[in-house]
């Protein structure tokens, strides 16, 4: 039942970001993670002109209703060397996240709107090549007192390898900061090997900052 709230969602709506490189035209790709904690489904599509729009549906558990994410993202600038800067917007329903401190406010809704710039540059070529990337997020809650809501910020530093045709590597680091709460930090390195055309994901996780509890996340890529 879970996983059908997500499906629905995905086609009701149109992570929540696609990361510096675009979408091909006419292509899709989705993710579908748990952890144990949230299970995650991802989905972006390619359109005309690099134009990448997608949506991100979590659903925590122990919740009733999803939060739900939807984006767009476009190059700014493509470099000489391989490189490229991108920037895009999101736009989040969610339970308030208030709700933890504030028991009471259980099942309120949020929104908040997202903006970030993603640079990404690859290594190499062929079937062994690398990658790194780095992304910035800045998030204002807009429900309601827009103006005196405080800002939360996001930065993911990823660095990847990939091997071969039917296996790819990377570790990311997630840093993330909601006021009042402290910065945390978390290191989750990733293994996909490839069935087809999709990929079958693990991916290890521990706190350095923060919470500390190690996480498991089996997911599931699919590219079409």
């Amino acid at each position: 039942m879970r996983w059908l709230v997500l499906i629905v969602a995905l086609f009701l709506g149109s992570q929540a970001c696609a990361g510096a490189w675009p979408r091909e035209a006419g292509h899709a790709f989705i993710d579908l993670s748990d952890d144990g904690y949230r299970s995650k489904l991802y989905a972006e599509y390619g359109l005309k002109n690099d134009i990448t729009m997608g949506l991100e549906v979590t659903m925590p558990r122990n919740r009733r209703l999803p939060d739900v994410v939807q984006f767009v993202q476009h190059p700014i600038w493509k470099f000489a060397n391989g490189a490229i800067l991108s920037g895009g917007v999101a736009y989040e329903l969610r339970e308030t996240t208030a709700a933890g401190r504030l028991p009471g406010l259980k099942g309120v809704s949020e929104s908040a709107v997202r903006g970030g710039l993603f640079f990404g540059k690859g290594f190499g070529s062929g079937h062994k090549a690398g990658w790194m990337e780095v992304d910035v997020q800045v998030e204002r809650i807009v429900t309601q007192d827009w103006l005196g809501q405080p800002w939360s910020g996001k930065f993911d530093a990823t660095l990847g390898w990939k091997p071969g045709d039917r296996a790819l590597f990377y570790v990311q680091a997630q840093t993330y900061r909601r006021d009042p709460d402290p910065v945390s930090i978390r290191v989750e390195p990733t293994a996909a090997l490839k069935l087809g055309r999709s990929h079958l994901v693990v991916s290890p996780s521990f706190g350095v900052k923060g919470p500390r509890d190690p996480r498991l996340k089996l997911g599931l890529w699919l590219d079409f």
